[in-house]
């Protein structure tokens, strides 16, 4: 099809790639999300290269490598695939392939097979579409896709097995389910029955799998959209238990228009699309159901914020996310009640506590409460802000260490050093530029009174 157009960010590699297929006589598509952005004008994300003949994928990326005087690939010998990555992109290199499914995992046994083949183990008609690249001649094989692109359709490769398909690999569930909102498209109804029928069998799919697709959701422009239909189809309260208990819980008028579940969706929807305040936005209200209490017509959730953190760290550890990443979600849930607490008499000092405690994350605090608070009040931050800019934010670095505070209470080393750094600490909070001499004379008042 010589009207498409392979984009400015890859046409440098395509064209090299082209030149070393057609000198060597190799024939290579491009496959896949590639082929189907470039037909919707969409900007794809990565490149698979499919070559022809048994084990050409990998070939194929070892020639490509000695050409370019690049790295050699890193080669899949048991999926007979490889990667290189070439102009600081990552590229894929297969062969055209049947697969084999156990029952109890995810990851197929393959061997060569046929183009009509490899089409139909892809998992829908958007993504089997294949572009020659030795003549720009696009293949629709499973004579749906070009169609399917047109109607903006999901729709499984081969609808005769389309229980099968989900079966085989489940994670083509949390696939579609992006992939629709991604592209905009409609699950088509047998599809969509298909994936209800086997939601149960995403417990063979690793934490880290999920974790990727579930990223990906929090990334959309309105994730809330994806999180209903993981609901819709039942597959919520399998990945999510915490956050299915949720719904239907109730919570003051004042504040609420929502139950817990509603309310955590719009907060979803109304953070900017960051992965760590997406992921502490969907967890900061899900201790909530654990510490409810109703008095009459006075709902409240005493230390829900702590629990919420708890069952936070708990799921993320489920699904395998980085230690570090766990800790800096977990610390948002946990101090997004901080600026709630906060009036108008607070002292300075009390602003530069709040500050201290934050350390880094007052912007990330300051945008989930925007987005978590229906009359949000920026005055705290504002006070921060004006404190910062006076330079009178932050107190210095520590005025004496442990050592001085032994020769000048003449004790041994014990508990008591850390008392008088809290001490010597809340008086810098009182005034950041207070000196050393200052301090020792109100440590000396402090000895009097011992």
């Amino acid at each position: 099809m010589e009207s498409l157009k392979i984009p400015q960010t890859y046409q440098s590699v395509v064209e090299k790639l082209i030149k070393i297929a057609k000198d060597n006589n190799f024939i290579i598509y491009a496959v896949g999300g590639f082929v189907r952005d470039i037909i919707l004008n969409r900007e794809p994300n990565d490149l698979d290269i499919m070559v022809e003949g048994e084990n050409a994928g990998i070939e194929f990326s070892k020639l490509v490598a000695y050409k370019l005087n690049i790295h050699p690939p890193v080669t899949f010998e048991k999926f007979a695939t490889s990667k290189l990555l070439i102009e600081n992109k990552e590229i894929e290199f297969i062969m055209p392939r049947k697969e084999y499914y156990d029952k109890n995992s995810r990851n197929p046994q393959t061997e060569i097979g046929t183009l009509e083949q490899d089409a139909l183990r892809r998992d829908f008609t958007v993504n089997a579409l294949f572009l020659r690249l030795n003549d720009f001649e696009l293949l629709d094989l499973t004579k749906n896709g070009l169609n399917d692109i047109q109607n903006k359709t999901i729709r499984v490769t081969d609808e005769s097995a389309s229980d099968i398909i989900f079966e085989q690999d489940p994670l083509r569930i949390l696939r579609a389910v992006r992939q629709s909102f991604q592209l905009n498209f409609t699950i088509e109804p047998k599809t969509y029955q298909s994936m209800k029928n086997k939601v149960g069998r995403i417990t063979i799919v690793s934490g880290e799998r999920i974790a990727e697709e579930i990223n990906k959701m929090l990334l959309l422009d309105t994730p809330s959209k994806a999180f209903y239909m993981l609901d819709d189809i039942d597959l919520l309260n399998i990945l999510f238990p915490e956050l299915k208990q949720t719904q239907k819980v109730l919570q003051p008028t004042q504040y609420h228009d929502k139950d817990v579940y509603g309310h955590t969706m719009d907060v979803l929807d109304n953070i900017k699309p960051n992965l760590l305040l997406r992921m502490a936005a969907l967890f900061h209200d899900i201790g909530k159901p654990q510490t409810q209490t109703i008095n009459g017509d006075k709902i409240s959730f005493i230390n829900h914020e702590t629990v919420s953190s708890l069952l936070a760290r708990q799921i993320l550890i489920r699904l395998k996310y980085p230690t570090d990443f766990i800790k800096k979600v977990c610390f948002l849930i946990q101090n997004h009640m901080y600026p709630k607490m906060y009036v108008k008499e607070w002292k300075d000092s009390s602003v530069r506590k709040f500050a201290n405690k934050m350390g880094g994350n007052i912007e990330d605090i300051k945008l989930l409460n925007i987005a978590d608070t229906k009359d949000f009040d920026s005055d705290l931050f504002d006070r921060v802000k004006s404190l910062e800019n006076a330079n009178m934010l932050i107190p210095k670095n520590e005025l004496f260490d442990g050592n001085e505070l032994i020769s000048i209470f003449n004790k041994p080393a014990g508990k008591w050093i850390n008392d008088v750094k809290e001490y010597i600490r809340n008086l810098q909070f009182e005034n950041p530029k207070i000196t050393r001499e200052e301090v020792l004379e109100k440590l000396k008042n402090l000895l009097k009174i011992q």
